[in-house]
């Protein structure tokens, strides 16, 4: 296809006036990040097709948006929650708090969160035992510049976000994707200087959702990002970040305004399955790509490269798809529609595409069920490992356990939005996980409050009655078990990524069992020793191998323990 030079804006921007943040002191400047406005190209914002649920308010076309509304700072951190420990919450000081990702830094863990309505982003820093410290809150100088997304990446040492932008009115607004150097947001001798501000002149502009694929190097390499007006996806290639360039795109036959892509998740499986884009096209369903047919090419009506499944073929009645995930293996794959709110609905579906030619439904959430009795509305989504997480709006926190049959529990919950008179779109938008030294925190982005990190408690799952106290701490939690008999407690287990209710039948089974071939070998034994001395902060290190606590957490390094646990079984059977 042709290359297609993108319009940049780096060069102008430039750090303005002193501000001052209403609710939460900030360790460093509030700063106006200034950007190019667009007024030439039709205003065609997600936000202004349906301002509800996640999108503020709006005129009509070309107008000023509406006012974000007021902000309901009200919230029980420790009223409604199961599975983890309630940690600190920090008002933002703003009101519409959007998306989130998280980044490691010098050895910090930061938390970075779309700014909505009124800021461009907000970062966060976040100490060992998980306080939470408010480093920096950037606003855009041009005032009807929606911020709805954010995305974190690195490139060799230096660390950046991409955010992405919608125009709420014509007029003193600006669009596309920009990329910041967040490397020395804390140095106060350094800006906090925008690399690139990137949209296609006469094509597209708004943008409501990116994804960075990573390269082998771990690298940021390419930006998925949805394009409002044409309603479709768009590939950069951000390898040079001096030279960005669209490379790919993805468009529906029936592209419209009712069919438009909303968010797009890149996962790469490994194996015969490789890289897959999944395309959440919402009235047209979720449509699944082979991401080196984008990376770089063109697949719409006519083109030689077509989606794996067929179209329409995960598209159930009345579904307006939203976000999708898959999970690790491939397998499974789970989609949300953010408008159903009804009991018995399902606004999580999950569907089988080890075969994505042929896709079928699996199991949904329901409303109002045993497995999610709280009815609201649902929003984005997270797998890790064998279970599903939701930013679940108003119910915040939710997190399901999952297998190839379909939901098997929901072990994990934390709700902060709980008046019932709170909005049933505030709460949660997205999360995201962070392991600092051997404790996993969930981070959320509550809409009205600002972030909510919780500490997994990994004696949190249900037990079975008449179990032991075997740890001998005067409880009787998921500490005490080992389902699968296999040596391994299944929270050591949980956190290693093997399965604690089977001991035999593949790589990920026992733990002891590196290879998945049923015998203690060698071969399992160097794949413990190659890795001796390499910590959790290494990009080198897994946890696979951090194997030597039975009865708990790993411990964030390779060391003699975890070679003597394989050693100790050697020609040992599973």
């Amino acid at each position: 296809m042709s290359r297609v030079r993108l319009i940049p804006i780096g060069v102008l921007a430039t750090l303005m006036a002193l501000m001052g943040v209403s609710a939460a002191p900030l360790a460093a400047d509030h700063n106006e990040l200034s950007l190019t406005p667009v007024s030439d190209l039709p205003l065609a914002a997600i936000g202004l097709r349906h301002p509800l649920p996640e999108h503020p308010g709006s005129g009509d076309q070309g107008q000023p948006a509406s006012p974000p509304p007021s902000c309901d700072k009200d919230v029980d951190t420790t009223s409604t929650f199961a599975g983890v420990v309630p940690t600190a919450a920090q008002d933002n000081g703003i009101c519409t708090s959007a998306d989130i990702d998280v980044y490691d830094n010098g050895g910090n863990q930061y938390v970075v969160q779309a700014g909505g309505q009124e800021e461009a982003f907000t970062i966060t820093r976040i100490a060992p035992n998980g306080a939470p410290t408010l480093v920096t809150q950037k606003a855009w100088l041009q005032s009807n510049t929606y911020t709805p997304d954010v995305k974190a990446f690195k490139q060799g040492t230096n660390r950046y976000i991409v955010l992405s932008l919608e125009r709420l009115a014509i007029g003193n607004s600006a669009c596309g994707v920009v990329i910041v150097d967040v490397t020395n947001v804390e140095d106060s001798g350094h800006p906090t200087p925008i690399v690139d501000q990137v949209f296609a002149s006469g094509d597209w502009c708004d943008v409501h959702n990116t994804f960075v694929e990573k390269d082998t190097n771990s690298d940021g390499r390419y930006i998925y990002l949805t394009a409002d007006f044409p309603n479709d996806m768009r590939v950069l290639d951000i390898g040079d970040l001096t030279n960005i360039i669209e490379i790919g795109r993805y468009t529906h036959p029936e592209a419209s305004n009712d069919n438009y892509v909303h968010d797009v998740t890149v996962i790469d499986h490994g194996g015969s399955i490789g890289r897959r884009v999944y395309v959440s096209y919402w009235n047209a369903g979720l449509m699944i790509l082979n991401a080196a047919h984008v990376t770089p090419g063109v697949i719409e009506a006519g083109s030689p490269n077509q989606p794996l499944n067929p179209d329409h073929s995960i598209d159930p009645a009345g579904f307006l798809t939203h976000h999708a995930y898959p999970s690790e293996d491939g397998t499974r794959l789970f989609i949300q529609d953010e408008f159903l709110s009804s009991a018995g609905q399902e606004p999580v579906q999950m569907w089988d595409i080890a075969s994505p030619a042929s896709p079928s439904y699996v199991d949904g959430i329901s409303l109002g069920s045993a497995l999610m009795p709280v009815v609201n509305p649902a929003h984005n989504l997270l797998v890790v490992g064998t279970r599903l997480y939701a930013g679940w709006y108003k119910a915040g926190l939710q997190a399901f356990d999952f297998d190839s049959t379909g939901f098997v529990g929901r072990p994990i919950y934390h709700q902060v939005q709980t008046e019932a008179g709170d909005d049933p779109y505030d709460g949660a938008w997205g999360l995201r996980l962070g392991t600092i030294g051997t404790d996993t925190y969930v981070f959320q982005s509550d809409r009205r409050y600002g972030l909510i990190v919780d500490r997994l408690d990994p004696c949190s799952a249900a037990v079975n009655p008449g179990q032991p106290d075997t740890d001998g701490d005067g409880l009787i939690d998921a500490c005490d078990l080992d389902d699968d008999n296999d040596g391994w407690y299944d929270v050591a287990e949980a956190s290693i990524g093997t399965q604690p209710l089977q001991a035999c039948g593949g790589a990920n089974a026992w733990p002891a069992d590196t290879d998945g071939n049923g015998i203690i070998l060698g071969s399992d034994v160097f794949f413990i020793t190659s890795r001796f001395f390499l910590t959790s902060s290494s990009p080198s290190f897994t946890p696979r191998a951090d194997i030597g606590n039975l009865t708990g957490p790993r411990d964030g390094i390779i060391i003699g323990s975890d070679v003597f646990a394989v050693t100790s079984r050697f020609f040992t059977s599973c």
